[in-house]
Order: C-alpha cells, then sequence, then structure tokens
C-alpha cells in the first residue's frame, strides 16, 4: 500500500504486497489463485510449498489532499517491483509465509541506481480457527500477526532520492480473515474472503541524512508513526476450471506521521486514506498452477496518492 509523498520521496511498494495465496484446485472442478490482495484464509496442506510471483508495474499519477481533491503529479514516478510470496503448511491449520520483494523507480529524468534494489521483507504466521468442509464448502475463519523487516533502504540516499525501496517501519499487523466457498452447477462457482487489519504504533525510526521521509542531507533524528488499519473485500466467480473472474476492494488508513530532529519538531503529516479497486482474470493450466493478471487503481483518497498499478502473478503448489 503506499507510503506518504512526502518532498522528495518515492512510494516504495506502492501496492498491498505480502499476499498470502491460495491453494489452487479448492474442488475437484474448481480452481482459484486467489485475488490479487487480499490474502489466503485457508492453510496449506502440511509438507505443501506455495511460490506466487509477482510482477507490478506502479505508477504514481496524482495525489489527494486533505479535503479529498485530487492533484496531478508531474513529473510521474513509475516502479517496477517484485515480489515473491512463498508460503508453507507447517501443520494442516498453521502456515509461515516470507515475502522478499525488490523494486526499480524512475520519474523526472532520473532512475533508481541499478537494475533492481531489496526492499522490505515480510513475515506473516497464520492459524486457521474454522476449516471448510470436505469440499471446500463452509466458512473459513484464521486469525494472522504479519511483521515487516526493514531490509529495504530508507535513509542516508546521498543525492539519489529514487533509491529508497523501504519504509524503515518495523510495523506488525494483526489479522482476522474470514471466507466461504458456493459450488453451483455446470462446474461453476463462488468465493469471497476479506480480512480486517490493524497495525499499533511502531517504534520510533531512526532517520539519518535524505530520506524518503522528506528530510536532507546532514539530518540527524527520528520519525514517530501513527496505527494504521487495512480492510479487504474480494469475490472470485470460477466460469469453468480454466477461466476465473475477480473483483476486488481495498481501503487502508494510515494514521499521522511526526518528524523530528535532534533539536526539536521538523515536520507533522496529517492522516489520510486510500479507496480502491483490483479488477482480474484468473487462468489454471492445471490444479496445480494458475496465473492471475489484473490492474489496482485508487478511486478515492485523504493526504495519500493516487496510484494505477497493473500486474501479474504466477501461482505454483509444490
Amino acid at each position: 500500500m503506499p507510503f506518504p509523498s512526502f518532498p522528495r520521496a518515492v512510494p516504495a511498494m506502492a501496492v498491498a504486497i505480502g499476499v498470502a495465496p491460495a491453494v489452487v484446485g479448492a474442488s475437484p472442478t474448481v480452481n482459484f489463485t486467489g485475488p490479487l490482495v487480499t490474502p489466503a484464509v485457508n492453510t496449506l496442506p502440511a509438507g505443501v510449498l506455495n511460490i506466487e510471483p509477482y510482477l507490478i508495474h506502479a505508477n504514481t499519477r496524482g495525489r489527494y489532499d486533505n479535503a479529498g481533491g485530487r492533484h496531478a503529479s508531474r513529473p510521474m514516478l513509475r516502479q517496477w517491483q517484485l515480489a515473491v510470496p512463498m508460503t508453507y503448511g507447517v501443520t494442516d491449520s498453521f502456515g509461515v509465509q516470507l515475502t522478499p520483494t525488490a523494486s526499480r523507480t524512475s520519474g523526472g529524468g532520473i532512475h533508481t541506481d541499478g537494475l533492481l534494489r531489496i526492499g522490505d521483507t515480510n513475515l506473516r504466521l497464520q492459524q486457521r480457527l474454522m476449516a471448510p468442509e470436505a469440499d471446500g464448502t463452509g466458512l473459513v475463519v484464521a486469525v494472522a500477526a504479519a511483521h515487516n523487516l526493514t531490509t529495504g533502504k530508507y535513509h542516508q540516499l546521498d543525492t539519489n532520492p529514487l533509491n529508497a525501496t523501504g519504509s524503515g517501519t518495523a510495523r506488525t499487523q494483526w489479522i482476522v480473515g474470514a471466507q466461504r466457498l458456493y459450488l453451483h452447477d455446470g462446474g461453476r462457482a463462488m468465493r469471497w474472503r476479506g480480512q480486517v487489519a490493524w497495525s499499533p504504533s511502531p517504534r520510533a525510526i531512526r532517520v539519518r541524512g535524505a530520506s524518503i521521509y522528506g528530510t536532507g542531507e546532514g539530518f540527524r533524528g527520528r520519525v514517530h508513526a501513527s496505527q494504521a488499519w487495512n480492510a479487504t473485500l474480494a469475490a472470485e466467480y470460477a466460469l469453468d476450471s480454466r477461466w476465473v473472474l475477480v473483483g476486488e476492494a481495498v481501503w487502508s488508513r494510515q494514521g499521522s506521521l511526526r518528524v523530528t530532529s535532534d533539536h526539536g519538531m521538523v515536520a507533522r503529516y496529517k492522516p489520510g486514506q486510500t479507496f480502491s479497486l483490483a479488477p482480474a482474470v484468473e487462468y489454471h493450466f492445471s490444479s496445480t498452477m494458475g496465473l492471475i493478471a489484473g490492474v489496482q487503481f485508487t478511486v478515492a483518497g485523504r493526504n495519500r496518492s493516487d496510484d494505477v498499478t497493473p500486474q501479474v502473478a504466477l501461482n505454483m503448489l509444490f
């Protein structure tokens, strides 16, 4: 999800990455990869590995002000992102996921140094509380904890602000998710899933020099972030065993942000939120491999960037 567009900041990992891929083959005749953003609720069977590389092209085309008005950005920032969620079923009801990321940004005639730079890494632990029926139908409920590992660069950027690929925020999310599958005659089916996530205020972020938070050379201080919320709701409709249509809505809210130097207050950024949609199409080569392609785009917001983000992912079970 987008980071605030501070002066000379980069929207590092502008999409909600860390998606927990779904099990392909929810029933003998219906296959799902899972939507683009909303994580899986049902866990993988013990010993099963799922890998789902994402190729993402994030385009920041504007910004929403405090009243919700949209203003175009010039130049437009463009970012290629690679995210690789890897999920493993430890038991039939408990799973672990690790998602490393990398990105390259360009805009205004400059670009990130090198082809790709390492971004933040997401670690997610999930416990299923309610299992589906034998045919995959029935309500599934799970809880999860996800932690952002600050492996991406966010400060000490020297003369190139586009080298920023991380947030510097060791933020933890506490998550509740649910999903349900409905089977219909003729090999068709519909599955919905949703989640609500809350993140308490993380520890203060130490910042030195030029950073994603708009600080310049010689700066020494800290950034104090507030709590954050995120909610998603998605529906997948299987036309047959190969083709699936996907619709998804994503809401996120970030609290205020305060930047302080070692000598006192520097800046305060207001809370913001975004609402976006993410339609997509899935195609399944087999019950263990499926491709999903779609676009996530912002439709409303406040104090946040306006993004259009095409993306494609290959879901593979091993």
